[in-house]
């Protein structure tokens, strides 16, 4: 049986367009004439990202989010071993960007709910995730979200998980959690108890880890468990 599903937000329902992989991919064309593919961009991201995962929790204001982002970017050029980064905080910000959906969601969200199935939402990210969720359409569809910003907790520490199980009265036995990172959703939600999967639908994580290519994979599950 299965009665609550929980989403992690960015790239598990929802994505920027264009991606930070589009992006970077576009300056190193246009600064370095370096013709960068999507794949090594997303796996330069997920290598940064480990190193050097975002707080919303400690990282409130824009000079701190600059410093932040200026040092993850030489990191990340590094990971490229490309060695100028400088001007990639600016290019990126320049890009006009907007939230869209995983073309699966909607359909979901409603088979969920025409199984009385509980859905939530447990994020890293800022305080305005819900004006987010409400210009997509699809606030009303989840019974609590979770924001590490307003909570003063954050993955991968697992007391984020921990309150989200505690304040929405989770039963982690009939709970499934989905997360696109293996070292902010995956493994601290397992260490919690939570039955949880990874959304890779680019076959790029490496990681020995319960895996599914399409979120529709989460209709299959409830059914199967009825």
């Amino acid at each position: 049986m299965i009665d609550t599903v929980i989403f992690d937000f960015v790239n598990t329902i929802a994505f920027l367009t264009p991606s930070k992989e589009d992006i970077l991919v576009e300056y190193c064309k246009i600064e370095n004439n370096i013709l960068l593919s999507k794949k090594e961009a997303q796996k330069a991201y997920l290598i940064t990202d480990d190193l050097m995962p975002y707080s919303s929790v400690n990282i409130k204001t824009d000079d701190k989010k600059r410093a932040f982002y200026e040092q993850y970017n030489k990191e990340l050029f590094k990971s490229l071993q490309i060695f100028e980064s400088e001007k990639f905080y600016d290019f990126y910000h320049s890009v006009k960007k907007e939230w869209v959906l995983d073309e699966c969601v909607p359909d979901l969200l409603k088979f969920l709910k025409s199984k009385k199935i509980s859905i939530g939402i447990i994020s890293n990210f800022d305080n305005n995730l819900n004006d987010v969720l409400e210009n997509l359409k699809i606030k009303n569809m989840f019974d609590f979200v979770a924001i590490s910003a307003k909570i003063g907790l954050e993955k991968p520490d697992i007391k984020f998980y921990k309150y989200a199980k505690k304040v929405y009265n989770i039963n982690i036995s009939t709970a499934i959690y989905v997360g696109d990172s293996y070292s902010l959703d995956y493994v601290p939600s397992r260490k919690v108890g939570f039955n949880s999967y990874l959304i890779d639908r680019d076959n790029i994580i490496l990681k020995n880890a319960n895996k599914m290519q399409n979120l529709n994979e989460i209709k299959k599950m409830v059914i199967n468990a009825t």
